[in-house]
């Protein structure tokens, strides 16, 4: 199909669907949102322990999750492993004076000793890929297959790209005070499930801070609408969400988008093989 310039810029717009423009400061995730940079993941969990311990119950017989105290519960429970695999797909519908493209969304995330992240995002006209390892308080990242990684700190990292996978946070989106507008049940067969609807200004500072980097808008996105379903096991081990979202993003034109994705969760503490560690562990000393 021939690009025509509208065509390309409804690409562009979707390939970001972020931004670019006066500078955000990255805030904490949990309990509160803060400008300090957090760059540990230790902190990250210290502070999701921190919050949940408030609601958690004091005797050692399990009790069920309410409205109340599911959050600060379940980011508790998932900092708790060492281990673990996200898989998510899904895609985003960017619409630039009724023409809509299509962005495919395929993330993989990896924690372990060494974590690892992959971020892919396809359309017929526009391809963006994001590798970074992680360990401690180093990271190795590289965009659109480069040949070459480069190395920082998490702190240098996380001042471009935002978003920590590890923070005490869902999806990028924070958790902190006035961040969530409501959590409600929903019904589901087998463990617990919740409906979180996160405050569109409050809880978004990261995730702009991240299109902006993997994009390069001429503004940071506007968004009217997040909500996240939470789907735990019994235990409250992590299963699957399910992510909606609706924002604005601005390249020369305004585009409307719609997001829509599934994140799958799987091999808690369990062995996990990092894609291509060795070589970037050898020729970058990460």
């Amino acid at each position: 199909m021939k690009k025509t310039p509208l065509l390309a810029l409804a690409a562009l717009l979707l390939s970001a669907c972020g931004s670019s423009s006066p500078a955000l400061s990255r805030v904490t995730s949990a309990p509160a949102a803060s400008s300090e940079t957090t760059s540990a993941e230790a902190v990250s969990s210290a502070q999701a322990s921190e919050e949940a311990t408030s609601v958690l119950p004091s005797s050692s017989v399990f009790v069920a999750p309410t409205a109340e105290d599911f959050v600060p519960r379940y980011l508790n429970k998932i900092a708790s492993y060492k281990t673990y695999k996200a898989v998510t797909k899904g895609s985003t519908k960017a619409t630039v004076f009724f023409i809509e493209t299509v962005q495919s969304i395929d993330v993989t995330l990896i924690k372990s000793e060494y974590s690892y992240l992959k971020n892919e995002s396809h359309s017929n006209m526009v391809n963006t890929v994001h590798e970074a390892y992680f360990r401690g308080e180093k990271t190795a990242y590289r965009n659109n297959n480069e040949a070459k990684y480069t190395v920082a700190t998490l702190n240098e990292y996380l001042d471009v790209y935002g978003v920590y996978p590890f923070d005490a946070a869902i999806e990028g989106y924070l958790c902190g005070e006035g961040c969530i507008q409501s959590v409600e049940p929903i019904e589901t067969e087998q463990g617990y499930a919740f409906k979180l609807t996160f405050d569109p200004e409050k809880s978004t500072n990261n995730v702009r801070m991240q299109m902006k980097a993997f994009g390069g808008l001429d503004d940071y996105p506007r968004f009217s609408s997040i909500v996240i379903d939470v789907y735990v096991k019994s235990d409250l081990t992590p299963d699957h969400l399910d992510v909606t979202a609706d924002y604005v993003a601005k390249m020369f034109l305004e585009s409307n988008c719609h997001q829509e994705y599934r994140v799958d969760f799987s091999s808690f503490d369990e062995t996990i093989e990092v894609p291509n560690l060795d070589e970037v562990k050898s020729e970058y000393d990460f």
